[in-house]
């Protein structure tokens, strides 16, 4: 980032808004070998399904500095994600796409403890409402309440208590 660049309008919006500012890179004076590292200090939540910045290697790198829980919703098509990295691996995976079949949940790696409750609870919930003939899809939370059972945190109900700090292009 660079004062030439969006940095001046950025930085003017945090004064007024009195939230502290961390910029990283050479044009700002502060460069990094590894700007991922300063993001441990931080809840990172977007709010776009799929974003650029969800990626193999984003989510590799990160989580070479601790361990790094993702996942994405979009309720309109009922898809649901997550997965656990830690090392620089992917150790886990839950995926729910109802457009493939209202059970379907496609898992990979070791999944964390706790897991198994979930997916058993939630496919119940669902035959109870009439399995594929239901008006709900109870399987698209496995894997939103995998990411909160080790994380902690729930992208639909997990507020900080000042709320969220929204971030948004300045045009």
């Amino acid at each position: 980032a660079s004062e030439q660049t969006h940095l001046g309008a950025v930085r003017e919006a945090c004064t007024r808004a009195k939230l502290e500012l961390d910029v990283i890179g050479a044009d700002a004076g502060r460069s990094s070998a590894a700007p991922e590292a300063d993001l441990g200090r931080y809840d990172v939540v977007f709010d776009q399904y799929g974003h650029a910045l969800l990626n193999e290697d984003t989510l590799r790198r990160l989580s070479e500095l601790g361990e790094v829980v993702a996942g994405m919703a979009e309720e309109h098509v009922m898809c649901s994600f997550s997965c656990g990295w830690q090392h620089g691996q992917g150790v886990w995976l839950a995926m729910h796409d109802a457009q493939a079949g209202i059970r379907h949940l496609e898992v990979e790696g070791e999944m964390p403890r706790g897991f198994d409750q979930i997916r058993e609870d939630l496919l119940s919930q669902q035959d109870a409402e009439g399995g594929s003939e239901a008006d709900v899809d109870y399987v698209y939370d496995i894997p939103l309440d995998t990411a909160k059972l080790v994380s902690g945190f729930s992208w639909s109900e997990t507020e900080p208590e000042d709320g969220f700090t929204v971030l948004r292009r300045i045009d």
